[in-house]
């Protein structure tokens, strides 16, 4: 257990399932507010890096 920038004590399991959940909220509101603007793959390329900084640091 470790306690990052995340307010509760965490183990890699529970990073990684914030991070997921992170990933599908971003692409959720990417699709309905953004996808006519820009590309689904940029948020898929910033989701992914948001979740690699949640697993590695959170």
């Amino acid at each position: 257990m470790r306690k990052g920038f995340l307010p509760i004590k965490n183990n890699w399991f529970d990073r990684l399932f914030i991070a997921v959940i992170t990933f599908i909220g971003i692409q959720f509101l990417w699709m309905r507010f953004v996808e006519e603007l820009v590309a689904i793959e940029v948020s898929m390329t910033l989701a992914f890096i948001l979740g690699i900084y949640i697993i590695l640091r959170g």
